[in-house]
């Protein structure tokens, strides 16, 4: 039997995230004729093997299992030593013993899959979500993140053309977002997972359908840069400590006489915001202007909850509302929580917030956040506002309403949204408006949405209005925002008794916001036994729109294809 000898070498990379690193590495043991070289702290996603080319085209083979987090390790051996072990038998992740059909999703891909997830279902921005979480590679993740949601409309008309979600109905359409946003960046999908392998059974469908709509695509809208603003969390420190706060990090607060500058001056102002000066926002005191862009996820004062990254629109209905410490409140439509920390804060945690979400995974969001937020005021309920009986709650004082809408306003969904799926969210938004008209005691109802759709709107206030026309009025909102111009649609009489914010003019997000307040009673008001039947008769209606929309949205739920 011929002897032969093999030269076996070792090597602690580091890393083999970069290319150039692999290219090195492969030189080297090339250089050395090296047969077998064992590595650690390679950092590589999951568990596989690649081929690797010299650049006088000999080829070795790298088996590698690991991940970002632990430090993963790999075995190189040349392709014509055929006879080892490795070729023979399918390797196995030591930490876990798995094969390669159950090899983990690359964490990369996982996490980005499901922020995209919340992302689309309207938890947040992108960069509040990568940045808020102590991920590893938060950079990585937020270019993919990107990448797969400015692409958005080419990569879904990509994966419907190719009908792989049909051919694979247990393929998470997310992460298949994700990935094919991976794979027109870098032309291939390098992993052995099973997604990566389904994926790149369709990899020259989905490459070719962007090479030809890639360029019928929109160009894109060039980007309004608002300012960042930021909320003072009064529950954990006052305006005093924030501000002495900034100074330390060397902020510079410009201060300005409200009495003697315009809403325009102001505006004027916001827009020429640089460097490192900061100013309060001309209507809610508690509300600072920073320029665009400006990053506080090192800031001791975010670190500690004393201040809220929350832009200015959704500020405006809780300042509008004027609520009051002692209120009884109900937030129908709670997740995240912005806005309903903001309540406690207005209130001071005197009073109470009933805060209710139906949706699990916001809902843990809803809980986590009050919590840090110290809005000790809030209890949290996993309910559907809708299915609340109003006579449970005789002292509830004011209801807000943020229901699901289509996010036209903030530019969560770029693609043309259809006008079947905006007639059933402003029927849901009906519904829920009126829902709350409905409790025997509430004084204020105020609904808002981060739409600029007149069917999400005006027309929803419209619907309500004819219905509890003798109860409720639209409070008068000018007064509590001087120098405003953005109102409702003038094809409604009641349109500048409604906010609008322009993203071009205000400086903020598109959003909209009306406050329904009870009419006092008087001597005109229906007899009793009148007004009885009248409210029998609008339970009647409500109950009837509650049966019709949630049959169909069971109906919608079963069509679904599971992911």
């Amino acid at each position: 039997m011929e002897r032969k000898n093999i030269r076996i070498g070792t090597w602690n990379v580091q890393t083999l995230r970069s290319e150039q690193k692999v290219l090195n590495l492969v030189e080297d043991v090339d250089s050395k004729r090296i047969d077998i070289m064992a590595i650690q702290e390679t950092h590589y996603h999951g568990t596989g093997s690649e081929y690797l080319k010299t650049s006088e085209g000999k080829t070795y083979v790298l088996y590698y299992t690991g991940d970002e987090e632990s430090s993963g390790g790999a075995m190189e051996f040349k392709e014509e030593d055929d006879n080892h072990e490795m070729n023979q038998l399918p390797m196995k992740d030591k930490r876990t013993g798995k094969k390669p059909h159950s090899i983990p999703v690359p964490r990369l891909f996982k996490l980005c899959s499901k922020i995209l997830c919340r992302y689309e279902n309207k938890e947040g921005s992108l960069k509040n979500m990568v940045y808020s979480a102590k991920y590893p590679h938060r950079d990585s993740m937020m270019a993919l993140l990107s990448k797969t949601v400015d692409q958005g409309s080419v990569i879904k008309s990509a994966l419907a053309d190719s009908k792989i979600l049909e051919k694979e109905p247990g393929f998470n359409p997310y992460l298949a977002q994700v990935l094919t946003a991976e794979l027109l960046t870098k032309g291939c999908l390098q992993g052995d997972c099973k997604p990566i392998i389904v994926l790149r059974k369709y990899e020259d469908e989905l490459l070719e359908h962007y090479r030809k709509n890639a360029k019928k695509m929109p160009p894109k809208k060039k980007k309004v840069l608002f300012p960042r603003y930021v909320r003072i969390n009064t529950l954990v420190a006052s305006a005093d400590d924030v501000h002495n706060h900034l100074a330390e990090e060397g902020w510079i607060l410009y201060s300005y006489k409200k009495e003697s500058v315009t809403y325009d001056d102001y505006l004027d102002l916001v827009e020429n915001l640089e460097g490192s000066t900061y100013m309060e926002d001309y209507h809610i005191p508690e509300l600072l202007v920073f320029p665009p862009n400006t990053s506080f996820w090192k800031s001791e004062p975010y670190k500690e909850n004393a201040i809220v990254l929350m832009d200015k629109a959704s500020c405006l209905p809780v300042f509008l509302a004027s609520i009051k410490p002692g209120y009884n409140i109900i937030d129908g439509c709670a997740a995240p929580g912005n806005k309903t920390s903001y309540m406690a804060a207005t209130i001071n945690n005197t009073g109470s917030i009933t805060a209710l979400d139906n949706n699990p995974e916001r809902f843990k969001t809803l809980n986590k956040l009050v919590q840090q937020r110290g809005a000790t005021c809030v209890s949290t309920l996993l309910e559907d506002f809708t299915k609340l009986d109003p006579d449970q709650y005789p002292d509830v004082r004011c209801i807000f309403l943020d229901p699901t809408c289509t996010g036209s306003g903030v530019g969560f969904h770029q693609d043309k949204i259809s006008e079947q799926r905006v007639w059933d969210l402003s029927s849901f938004q009906s519904m829920v408006l009126k829902h709350a008209l409905s409790f025997p005691s509430v004084k204020k109802v105020i609904y808002s949405t981060c739409s600029v759709m007149v069917e999400e709107n005006e027309e929803v206030v419209k619907k309500a209005l004819d219905m509890y026309q003798h109860q409720f009025k639209l409070g008068n909102i000018k007064k509590r925002l001087p120098g405003w111009k953005n109102f409702g649609s003038e094809d409604y009489s009641f349109s500048k008794k409604i906010c609008k914010t322009n993203p071009d003019v205000d400086k903020c997000q598109g959003f909209f916001v009306a406050k329904f307040v009870r009419k006092e009673k008087s001597s005109e008001e229906m007899p009793n036994s009148s007004a009885q039947k009248e409210g029998e008769k609008r339970k009647e209606q409500f109950n009837e729109i509650s049966d019709t929309f949630s049959s169909k949205k069971k109906k919608s739920k079963k069509e679904q294809p599971s992911s």
